[in-house]
């Protein structure tokens, strides 16, 4: 194992030898529903095994995409678990044609989530568990813990979809996705037929001209040579029945979030353009709190170094203020 050392990774070094010498102890496996679906999944314990992250990401997203979060977790002396949702990443698609992004119904990732937890995650009897959650990965997480308020400690979401950002008010958005929507199960397949919603379109690489996700252009084109290397990572837009579904559960994370009976910190990235921060702002009450990253897009995670620094540095001192074991 690697030694935990001081510092985040930095974007001046996401190719460096020691990540690399790092992620290639990082194990990867799946885990098999009985429906046939297969939900990929990594993880990397620490030699202080006490404490683990579970990581639930976000739309589009696989546990690949976060390997200098997954390094800054286990250097700070965390184990560490990163699941792929059903649906995208190396997990089994759902639709005829995989780059559709799309779920039958919200409480499905939440039931993955928990059963990831319960076979994956526990056996492994760690002392305390945290989640770390970015945006529908947070959204799943906040229902997760409504449901199994005992299992973690505490909670951080970064950008959570509270809400979406939408070009009409979400009430219409909501009522033509329902009108639009045309799923249709494949005889003898565990897949269906689905259609975009309006305008929405298979896999697409951005320019880092156009894109609303980071200003870091070394950690946006990284992603980009990921998602060209592992082609099974891309996904394009939602389907009808995703988005109405992520309307839904999205506006119940609110109240979910509000009543929640452990911590939680929002890293709310105070530039974004894909989810709502207005909706995060009604979540915040007792044990859930804001930090605003002022001048950040939606992914503080791979955002410029003084941008993730300061995400990193609350996300681990609100974890460190609410665990009862002192890291060694």
């Amino acid at each position: 194992m690697i030694k935990s050392t001081q510092g985040y990774s930095s974007e001046l070094n996401t190719n460096a030898a020691h990540l690399t010498q790092f992620w290639a102890q990082v194990q990867h496996e799946s885990l098999s529903l009985i429906s046939g679906i297969n939900l990929a999944y990594g993880f990397i314990k620490h030699e202080d095994n006490r404490r683990a992250i579970v990581i639930s990401n976000g739309r589009v997203e696989s546990y690949l995409k976060y390997q200098e979060l997954i390094y800054d977790c286990y250097q700070q002396g965390f184990s560490v678990y990163a699941i792929d949702h059903r649906g995208q990443g190396l997990s089994s698609r759902l639709t005829s044609n995989p780059h559709q992004g799309h779920v039958e119904k919200f409480s499905d990732y939440v039931d993955d989530l928990d059963l990831f937890i319960n076979r994956v995650v526990q056996p492994e009897l760690h002392n305390e568990l945290f989640i770390i959650a970015h945006s529908m990965g947070a959204a799943i997480a906040t229902h997760y813990i409504h449901q199994h308020p005992g299992i973690f400690t505490a909670a951080v979401f970064s950008a959570p979809m509270y809400g979406i950002m939408l070009p009409l008010p979400t009430a219409i958005i909501k009522r033509l996705a329902n009108k639009l929507n045309k799923t249709t199960p494949i005889i003898d397949s565990n897949l269906v037929t689905a259609n975009y919603v309006i305008s929405g379109k298979d896999y697409q690489a951005i320019s880092f001209k156009l894109n609303q996700l980071t200003h870091s252009s070394v950690r946006y084109q990284q992603y980009r040579d990921l998602y060209q290397q592992q082609s099974q990572c891309q996904l394009g837009s939602p389907t009808n029945q995703w988005l109405s579904e992520a309307i839904d559960a999205a506006k119940a994370s609110i109240s979910m979030a509000r009543e929640s009976q452990i911590p939680i910190l929002i890293l709310q990235a105070s530039k974004d353009k894909i989810v709502c921060n207005r909706a995060q702002n009604k979540a915040i009450s007792g044990l859930c709190q804001r930090i605003v990253i002022k001048g950040a897009y939606h992914e503080v995670f791979i955002e410029i170094d003084k941008l993730r620094d300061q995400a990193l540095t609350s996300m681990f001192s609100f974890i460190n203020q609410h665990s009862k074991i002192i890291s060694t």
